[in-house]
């Protein structure tokens, strides 16, 4: 069998401007693109790490969204409690004013309107909304948990259980808040369901009613209601202060990670342009020396070997 010297040559020449002419069509989508792997297949070894650090970037990129839903209803709930203590205060005046022996029946009524006042505003706190999601409404907040009912000794209805199950969790697992029920907040009972001390709601209750059957010794009573009051919205204003200040700290956190992580993922994905533009250069160049170096070859035709 005998071998064309010529025909290996012309394939060995097509071989070698196919590879050129892949190389150069995968350094000009990787410089359109920006992108040197954009499948598998562009790198084998570096594939699995960059699916791992994406996988990352989406759980962190995920965690940060939360973050700042939930710093927004902190903010929220921050400035609820402030109202709420400024209600409650308002109401300590007007049952200072009520107390007073000065006080008339006709005195007492009027004061006792205002008072009904502040409790309706009490509610619209406890159903403070932020992006259509009721802050204080615990896992059932997409309704109201409480609206008024002048019958009932709290001078409220409550709507929804209000159990809080949901907890913002960092991408280790580690708590990070968990928000408080308006049942909590102004409607603090026991186990069993008994008014604390300091229940806002019953507190301002408790002055309306005084008021309104005109008992200055039952208003100055709810003085002492309405001070445990204060003091338990101060109390819960500052542990969402705590909150507030810890999410803002897990934000500058992510962010930071954020970055890394993106930076690490360029670097191993991303074109280096320079380093592509002087690639393709290099082929176009090797392209056109193959193409001069192959029409350099001698060509002989059968004259030639007949003489």
């Amino acid at each position: 069998m005998s071998i064309n010297s010529s025909s290996i040559g012309a394939s060995w020449f097509l071989d070698g401007i196919s590879q050129l002419q892949k190389a150069e069509v995968r350094t000009q989508r990787q410089i359109s693109s920006g992108y040197r792997i954009q499948d598998a297949s562009d790198s084998p070894t570096a594939t699995p790490e960059l699916i791992g650090l994406g996988s990352s970037l989406a759980a962190s990129q995920a965690y940060q969204s939360n973050l700042d839903r939930v710093q927004a209803e902190t903010t929220a709930a921050d400035t609820a409690l402030s109202s709420g203590i400024s209600l409650i205060e308002s109401a300590r005046t007007l049952a200072l004013q009520g107390a007073s022996s000065t006080a008339t029946a006709t005195d007492r009524q009027n004061l006792a309107g205002q008072v009904q006042s502040i409790q309706q505003q009490l509610i619209a706190l406890a159903n403070t909304t932020t992006e259509g999601r009721y802050i204080f409404g615990g896992d059932q907040d997409l309704s109201p948990p409480y609206q008024a009912n002048a019958a009932a000794p709290s001078g409220v209805t409550k709507l929804t259980a209000q159990t809080t199950t949901r907890v913002i969790t960092d991408p280790s697992g580690q708590a990070v808040y968990q928000s408080a029920s308006a049942s909590t907040i102004f409607d603090h009972s026991d186990a069993v369901g008994v008014a604390r001390p300091d229940n806002a709601f019953v507190a301002v209750q408790s002055l309306v009613t005084a008021l309104q059957n005109n008992d200055a010794s039952g208003t100055a009573a709810a003085l002492t209601s309405l001070e445990s009051a204060s003091s338990w919205l101060n109390q819960q204003q500052a542990t969402y202060g705590v909150a507030g200040s810890r999410i803002a700290t897990e934000q500058t956190e992510i962010a930071s990670g954020i970055t890394s992580l993106q930076t690490r993922i360029s670097a191993i994905r991303d074109t280096d342009l320079v380093q592509a533009a002087t690639d393709l250069a290099q082929e176009n160049t090797a392209q056109s020396a193959a193409f001069a170096a192959q029409a350099q070859i001698p060509r002989k035709s059968l004259f030639d070997y007949l003489g």
